[in-house]
């Protein structure tokens, strides 16, 4: 399928900005890595698209019948890479027609949000533990899965403005609640500072979930993340109960 798809002639083309990256390779059976420095650069990618019949496979696996199906074959390709680089090429099944350049750049943008969903996916279950709850009825699942994956969706926010080049000027207030900043502030500085920046707020609630911030330390990630973000929310309970207690007496 992939020869076939490499004979389609292209549909069109487009800029994409390739960020820079470490990447790791990982060769066959007992080989060793090897790391990879991805430079950044503006790779021209060309799209093309073509109909085939996918075949059901000769070995069955699952429950499906014997009739092909009719799908579409997108194939994304970089024809001029910098020399000495590995040119980007990915191959996309899909059953929406795409007989144009503007149907085939749809599919891939779809495909582009993969990414996004799937650190969702990692939010709800690496930090947000969304299958640790031992409920034993389907009606108290839910409320819990639905709280936390607002709280997923939150901190996956959080994380991607916290990449982003104004993440050092923004207000943290902008996307996290002024009461939160404040708390955070207080229990690093020993004082509220509601003039946090994003970038600010963020490092301080993964050090709270144990991140050390060093020098050659990655990026925070979903598991300090959301320790940083339990320790931060006892702390405003505890806040809370003590305004009540003293409105009690």
């Amino acid at each position: 399928m992939h020869d076939f798809a490499r004979t389609v002639p292209s549909l069109g083309q487009w800029t994409l900005s390739v960020p820079a990256a470490k990447l790791e390779k990982r060769p066959k059976k007992n080989a060793r890595s090897t790391i990879v420095h991805r430079e950044k650069r503006e790779a021209v990618l060309h799209v093309s698209a073509a109909p085939v019949q996918v075949c059901a496979p000769a070995e069955k696996r699952g429950h499906h019948g014997n009739t092909p199906l009719s799908m579409w074959i997108v194939r994304v390709w970089e024809p001029n890479p910098p020399e000495g680089v590995e040119p980007l090429e990915w191959f996309l099944l899909t059953n929406h027609p795409v007989e144009s350049f503007e149907d085939a750049y749809e599919v891939v943008s779809w495909y582009e949000c993969r990414w996004i969903i799937e650190e969702y996916h990692k939010a709800q279950k690496t930090g947000c533990s969304i299958q640790r709850p031992q409920f034993t009825a389907s009606e108290r699942l839910h409320p819990m899965i639905a709280l936390l994956s607002v709280v997923a969706l939150s901190l996956l926010n959080l994380r991607e403005v916290s990449r982003r080049d104004d993440a050092k000027t923004r207000s943290a207030t902008e996307i996290i609640s002024e009461d939160y900043v404040l708390m955070l502030s207080a229990w690093r500085r020993g004082k509220v500072q509601p003039d946090w920046t994003i970038h600010e707020f963020f490092m301080v609630l993964a050090r709270l979930g144990g991140h050390l911030n060093r020098k050659n330390d990655h990026h925070p990630g979903w598991i300090v993340l959301w320790k940083g973000w339990s320790q931060l929310q006892l702390m405003m309970e505890g806040a809370n109960a003590l305004k009540t207690a003293k409105r009690c007496a």
